[in-house]
Protein backbone atom coordinates (compact mmCIF):
# COMPACT_ATOMS: atom_id res chain seq x y z
CA UNK A 1 0.00 0.00 0.00
CA UNK A 2 1.26 3.96 -0.46
CA UNK A 3 1.19 6.55 2.03
CA UNK A 4 -1.50 7.70 0.93
CA UNK A 5 -3.97 4.61 0.72
CA UNK A 6 -2.34 3.59 4.08
CA UNK A 7 -3.92 7.44 5.46
CA UNK A 8 -7.07 6.84 3.76
CA UNK A 9 -7.32 4.15 6.56
CA UNK A 10 -5.79 6.14 9.25
CA UNK A 11 -8.32 8.86 8.52
CA UNK A 12 -10.88 5.90 9.48
CA UNK A 13 -9.87 5.26 12.66
CA UNK A 14 -9.16 8.57 13.78
CA UNK A 15 -10.74 12.00 13.74
CA UNK A 16 -9.18 13.95 10.82
CA UNK A 17 -10.58 17.52 10.49
CA UNK A 18 -12.47 17.58 6.93
CA UNK A 19 -8.99 20.02 6.35
CA UNK A 20 -6.89 17.19 6.16
CA UNK A 21 -8.90 13.97 4.65
CA UNK A 22 -7.70 12.81 1.33
CA UNK A 23 -10.39 13.83 -0.39
CA UNK A 24 -10.37 17.61 0.38
CA UNK A 25 -6.13 17.16 -0.13
CA UNK A 26 -7.12 16.00 -3.58
CA UNK A 27 -8.48 18.77 -4.72
CA UNK A 28 -7.33 21.96 -3.43
CA UNK A 29 -3.93 20.59 -3.63
CA UNK A 30 -3.98 18.39 -6.50
CA UNK A 31 -3.45 14.62 -6.00
CA UNK A 32 0.78 15.44 -7.29
CA UNK A 33 1.64 18.46 -5.20
CA UNK A 34 0.49 16.90 -1.97
CA UNK A 35 1.88 13.46 0.57
CA UNK A 36 1.74 12.05 3.78
CA UNK A 37 4.47 11.33 6.62
CA UNK A 38 3.32 7.94 8.46
CA UNK A 39 4.57 7.32 11.94
CA UNK A 40 4.33 3.82 12.33
CA UNK A 41 4.93 1.23 15.20
CA UNK A 42 3.99 -2.74 14.92
CA UNK A 43 2.08 -1.74 11.32
CA UNK A 44 0.04 0.33 13.28
CA UNK A 45 -0.17 4.06 12.41
CA UNK A 46 0.40 6.23 15.33
CA UNK A 47 0.50 9.77 13.49
CA UNK A 48 0.51 11.45 9.98
CA UNK A 49 1.31 14.46 8.54
CA UNK A 50 -0.41 15.39 5.44
CA UNK A 51 1.30 18.04 3.77
CA UNK A 52 1.20 20.53 0.69
CA UNK A 53 4.24 21.59 -0.92
CA UNK A 54 4.30 24.57 -3.45
CA UNK A 55 7.04 25.94 -5.74
CA UNK A 56 7.61 29.73 -5.26
CA UNK A 57 10.12 30.54 -8.09
CA UNK A 58 13.01 28.58 -7.12
CA UNK A 59 11.76 28.41 -3.51
CA UNK A 60 10.28 24.88 -2.10
CA UNK A 61 7.75 25.49 0.34
CA UNK A 62 5.41 23.42 2.13
CA UNK A 63 2.37 25.48 3.61
CA UNK A 64 -1.03 25.87 4.11
CA UNK A 65 -3.24 24.42 0.76
CA UNK A 66 -5.77 27.30 -0.86
CA UNK A 67 -9.27 27.57 1.62
CA UNK A 68 -8.00 25.20 4.13
CA UNK A 69 -7.65 26.44 7.75
CA UNK A 70 -5.11 23.84 9.01
CA UNK A 71 -3.14 20.84 8.50
CA UNK A 72 -0.20 19.19 10.50
CA UNK A 73 0.01 16.50 12.34
CA UNK A 74 -2.31 14.21 13.28
CA UNK A 75 -2.13 12.43 16.63
CA UNK A 76 -3.30 8.83 17.18
CA UNK A 77 -3.82 8.35 21.26
CA UNK A 78 -6.09 6.86 22.86
CA UNK A 79 -8.30 8.21 25.75
CA UNK A 80 -7.39 7.14 28.75
CA UNK A 81 -3.56 7.96 28.08
CA UNK A 82 -1.79 9.86 30.78
CA UNK A 83 -1.35 12.93 30.39
CA UNK A 84 3.28 12.38 30.18
CA UNK A 85 3.15 9.18 28.44
CA UNK A 86 0.66 11.80 25.81
CA UNK A 87 3.43 14.41 26.15
CA UNK A 88 6.62 12.01 25.88
CA UNK A 89 4.80 10.18 22.75
CA UNK A 90 4.31 13.42 21.06
CA UNK A 91 7.40 14.68 21.94
CA UNK A 92 9.20 11.70 20.09
CA UNK A 93 6.80 11.72 17.00
CA UNK A 94 7.42 15.40 16.13
CA UNK A 95 11.33 14.60 16.61
CA UNK A 96 10.44 11.80 13.97
CA UNK A 97 8.45 14.31 11.57
CA UNK A 98 11.56 17.30 11.71
CA UNK A 99 13.93 14.61 10.73
CA UNK A 100 11.79 13.89 7.63
CA UNK A 101 10.71 17.56 7.13
CA UNK A 102 14.48 18.29 6.81
CA UNK A 103 15.21 15.49 4.41
CA UNK A 104 12.87 17.50 1.90
CA UNK A 105 15.23 20.21 1.08
CA UNK A 106 13.11 22.79 1.62
CA UNK A 107 13.33 26.31 2.05
CA UNK A 108 10.00 26.92 3.97
CA UNK A 109 7.84 24.94 6.12
CA UNK A 110 4.91 26.64 7.32
CA UNK A 111 1.79 24.44 8.59
CA UNK A 112 -1.12 25.89 10.56
CA UNK A 113 -2.34 23.27 13.34
CA UNK A 114 -6.12 22.54 14.50
CA UNK A 115 -6.67 24.15 17.73
CA UNK A 116 -6.71 20.90 19.70
CA UNK A 117 -3.21 20.82 18.90
CA UNK A 118 -1.40 22.76 21.96
CA UNK A 119 2.14 21.83 22.93
CA UNK A 120 4.43 22.85 19.99
CA UNK A 121 7.21 22.89 22.42
CA UNK A 122 8.88 19.99 20.75
CA UNK A 123 8.76 22.11 17.72
CA UNK A 124 11.02 24.99 19.80
CA UNK A 125 13.25 23.03 21.13
CA UNK A 126 13.85 22.01 17.49
CA UNK A 127 14.45 26.05 16.36
CA UNK A 128 10.86 26.12 14.91
CA UNK A 129 8.83 29.63 15.22
CA UNK A 130 5.37 29.73 16.05
CA UNK A 131 2.87 32.59 15.46
CA UNK A 132 -0.29 32.34 17.72
CA UNK A 133 -3.68 32.92 16.04
CA UNK A 134 -7.46 32.39 16.68
CA UNK A 135 -10.50 31.11 15.55
CA UNK A 136 -13.90 31.34 17.58
CA UNK A 137 -15.70 28.00 17.89
CA UNK A 138 -18.95 27.29 19.87
CA UNK A 139 -18.43 23.78 21.70
CA UNK A 140 -21.86 23.15 22.79
CA UNK A 141 -24.56 23.55 20.45
CA UNK A 142 -27.08 21.53 22.11
CA UNK A 143 -29.03 24.30 23.76
CA UNK A 144 -30.23 27.04 20.80
CA UNK A 145 -31.42 29.09 24.14
CA UNK A 146 -28.25 29.25 25.51
CA UNK A 147 -26.51 30.39 22.20
CA UNK A 148 -29.45 33.02 21.20
CA UNK A 149 -28.53 34.67 24.42
CA UNK A 150 -24.72 34.41 24.22
CA UNK A 151 -25.22 36.45 20.95
CA UNK A 152 -24.37 40.04 21.89
CA UNK A 153 -27.83 42.12 21.94
CA UNK A 154 -26.79 44.37 19.13
CA UNK A 155 -26.32 41.59 16.80
CA UNK A 156 -29.44 39.64 17.98
CA UNK A 157 -31.50 42.69 16.17
CA UNK A 158 -30.02 42.55 13.50
CA UNK A 159 -30.77 38.73 13.02
CA UNK A 160 -34.04 39.90 13.42
CA UNK A 161 -33.86 42.63 11.12
CA UNK A 162 -32.38 39.80 8.60
CA UNK A 163 -35.80 37.96 9.49
CA UNK A 164 -38.10 40.53 8.19
CA UNK A 165 -35.92 41.76 5.33
CA UNK A 166 -35.17 37.89 3.33
CA UNK A 167 -35.66 34.59 4.09
CA UNK A 168 -33.58 31.69 4.03
CA UNK A 169 -32.64 29.49 0.98
CA UNK A 170 -30.68 26.32 0.25
CA UNK A 171 -28.33 26.98 -2.89
CA UNK A 172 -27.22 24.11 -5.37
CA UNK A 173 -26.29 26.15 -8.17
CA UNK A 174 -22.55 26.74 -7.62
CA UNK A 175 -22.17 29.21 -10.40
CA UNK A 176 -24.71 31.22 -9.15
CA UNK A 177 -22.56 31.30 -5.58
CA UNK A 178 -19.71 31.92 -7.27
CA UNK A 179 -20.98 34.99 -9.21
CA UNK A 180 -22.08 36.11 -5.82
CA UNK A 181 -18.84 35.35 -3.96
CA UNK A 182 -16.96 37.37 -6.29
CA UNK A 183 -18.82 40.26 -5.36
CA UNK A 184 -17.73 39.97 -1.43
CA UNK A 185 -14.28 41.12 -2.88
CA UNK A 186 -15.07 43.49 -5.83
CA UNK A 187 -17.02 45.74 -3.03
CA UNK A 188 -13.17 46.35 -1.26
CA UNK A 189 -11.59 46.32 -4.43
CA UNK A 190 -10.33 43.10 -4.29
CA UNK A 191 -9.82 39.92 -6.89
CA UNK A 192 -11.37 36.82 -5.30
CA UNK A 193 -7.97 35.07 -4.05
CA UNK A 194 -9.35 31.66 -5.62
CA UNK A 195 -10.49 30.11 -8.72
CA UNK A 196 -13.51 29.26 -10.38
CA UNK A 197 -12.37 25.53 -11.04
CA UNK A 198 -11.38 25.08 -7.62
CA UNK A 199 -14.21 26.40 -6.26
CA UNK A 200 -15.80 24.60 -8.65
CA UNK A 201 -14.00 20.93 -7.63
CA UNK A 202 -14.67 21.52 -4.27
CA UNK A 203 -18.54 22.17 -4.53
CA UNK A 204 -18.71 18.94 -6.41
CA UNK A 205 -16.19 17.25 -3.88
CA UNK A 206 -18.43 18.29 -0.72
CA UNK A 207 -21.51 17.47 -2.23
CA UNK A 208 -20.12 13.92 -3.17
CA UNK A 209 -18.85 13.65 0.58
CA UNK A 210 -22.28 14.98 1.68
CA UNK A 211 -20.06 17.32 3.51
CA UNK A 212 -21.17 20.88 2.24
CA UNK A 213 -24.32 23.25 2.10
CA UNK A 214 -24.83 27.03 0.22
CA UNK A 215 -27.41 29.55 1.76
CA UNK A 216 -28.72 32.62 0.55
CA UNK A 217 -30.66 35.18 1.86
CA UNK A 218 -33.34 36.23 -1.08
CA UNK A 219 -35.60 39.11 -0.72
CA UNK A 220 -39.55 39.42 -2.23
CA UNK A 221 -38.17 39.78 -6.00
CA UNK A 222 -35.51 37.02 -5.39
CA UNK A 223 -32.64 39.57 -5.12
CA UNK A 224 -29.88 37.51 -3.42
CA UNK A 225 -28.64 39.80 0.05
CA UNK A 226 -25.97 37.75 1.11
CA UNK A 227 -24.42 33.91 0.91
CA UNK A 228 -22.64 31.32 3.08
CA UNK A 229 -21.12 28.24 2.28
CA UNK A 230 -20.57 25.86 4.83
CA UNK A 231 -18.34 22.37 5.31
CA UNK A 232 -18.37 19.86 8.40
CA UNK A 233 -16.73 16.94 9.35
CA UNK A 234 -17.33 14.42 12.40
CA UNK A 235 -16.70 17.18 15.08
CA UNK A 236 -17.62 20.68 13.51
CA UNK A 237 -19.43 23.03 11.08
CA UNK A 238 -16.89 25.28 9.66
CA UNK A 239 -18.07 28.68 8.14
CA UNK A 240 -16.07 28.72 4.98
CA UNK A 241 -17.09 31.64 2.63
CA UNK A 242 -19.63 33.91 2.52
CA UNK A 243 -20.65 37.57 2.88
CA UNK A 244 -23.30 40.16 2.42
CA UNK A 245 -23.87 41.48 -1.19
CA UNK A 246 -22.87 45.47 -1.12
CA UNK A 247 -25.61 47.14 -1.98
CA UNK A 248 -27.48 45.27 0.76
CA UNK A 249 -25.13 44.96 3.28
CA UNK A 250 -27.73 47.59 5.35
CA UNK A 251 -29.97 44.48 5.36
CA UNK A 252 -28.54 42.48 7.90
CA UNK A 253 -28.96 39.01 6.39
CA UNK A 254 -25.70 37.77 6.81
CA UNK A 255 -25.98 38.03 10.28
CA UNK A 256 -29.05 35.69 10.27
CA UNK A 257 -27.41 33.38 7.71
CA UNK A 258 -24.53 33.15 9.98
CA UNK A 259 -27.26 32.38 12.86
CA UNK A 260 -28.68 29.66 10.49
CA UNK A 261 -25.57 27.41 9.95
CA UNK A 262 -25.07 27.74 13.96
CA UNK A 263 -28.72 26.05 13.62
CA UNK A 264 -27.71 23.56 11.33
CA UNK A 265 -24.91 22.83 13.43
CA UNK A 266 -27.11 22.28 16.24
CA UNK A 267 -29.27 19.97 14.17
CA UNK A 268 -26.24 18.11 13.96
CA UNK A 269 -24.95 18.03 17.20
CA UNK A 270 -21.88 19.81 15.85
CA UNK A 271 -19.31 22.54 17.09
CA UNK A 272 -19.86 25.57 15.09
CA UNK A 273 -16.13 27.23 14.01
CA UNK A 274 -16.11 30.43 12.58
CA UNK A 275 -12.92 30.01 11.31
CA UNK A 276 -11.17 33.13 12.90
CA UNK A 277 -9.11 35.79 11.63
CA UNK A 278 -6.72 38.47 13.15
CA UNK A 279 -7.74 41.19 11.17
CA UNK A 280 -9.71 43.10 14.73
CA UNK A 281 -12.90 44.33 12.91
CA UNK A 282 -13.85 40.24 11.69
CA UNK A 283 -12.65 39.38 15.09
CA UNK A 284 -14.95 41.70 17.08
CA UNK A 285 -17.86 40.07 14.81
CA UNK A 286 -17.34 36.89 15.49
CA UNK A 287 -17.03 37.76 18.97
CA UNK A 288 -20.37 38.91 18.81
CA UNK A 289 -21.95 35.54 18.34
CA UNK A 290 -20.28 34.00 21.71
CA UNK A 291 -18.20 31.93 19.86
CA UNK A 292 -14.31 30.83 22.45
CA UNK A 293 -11.74 32.42 20.58
CA UNK A 294 -9.70 29.39 20.62
CA UNK A 295 -5.58 29.86 19.98
CA UNK A 296 -3.91 27.78 17.17
CA UNK A 297 -0.24 27.64 16.06
CA UNK A 298 1.47 28.83 12.53
CA UNK A 299 4.42 26.73 12.86
CA UNK A 300 7.64 27.56 10.99
CA UNK A 301 10.90 26.88 10.51
CA UNK A 302 13.03 29.27 7.11
CA UNK A 303 15.71 27.12 6.04
CA UNK A 304 16.95 29.20 3.49
CA UNK A 305 19.90 31.95 4.31
CA UNK A 306 18.24 34.30 1.48
CA UNK A 307 15.30 34.17 2.57
CA UNK A 308 15.99 34.43 6.52
CA UNK A 309 17.74 38.09 5.25
CA UNK A 310 14.69 38.97 2.62
CA UNK A 311 12.31 38.59 5.31
CA UNK A 312 15.06 40.39 8.19
CA UNK A 313 15.56 43.61 5.68
CA UNK A 314 11.40 43.62 4.76
CA UNK A 315 10.74 44.04 8.68
CA UNK A 316 13.63 46.72 8.60
CA UNK A 317 11.42 48.83 6.39
CA UNK A 318 8.15 48.67 7.70
CA UNK A 319 9.93 49.90 10.95
CA UNK A 320 11.04 52.48 9.51
CA UNK A 321 8.14 53.17 7.82
CA UNK A 322 8.90 52.72 4.46
CA UNK A 323 6.98 50.15 3.54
Amino acid sequence: MTNKEKYIQFCESVYVPVYSKAWWLDVVCQPENWDVWLYEKNQDILAAMPYYIEMRGNYKYITKPPLTQNNGIIFKIYEKTKIETKAKFQEHVIDEANEFIESLALDVYEQQYHYSFNNWLPFFWNHYTAITRYTYVLEDTSDLEALWNGISSNYRKNIKKGYKNARVCIGYDMDEFWEQHKKVFMKQGLECPFSYDLWAHLYAACKENDCGRILYAKDDSNNILSILFLVWDEQSVYHLLGGNMPEYQHLQTYEMLTWEGIKFASQKCLKYDFEGSVIKRISKSMRQFGGIPMPYFRIRKVFNPQIMREETENQIFILKGEK
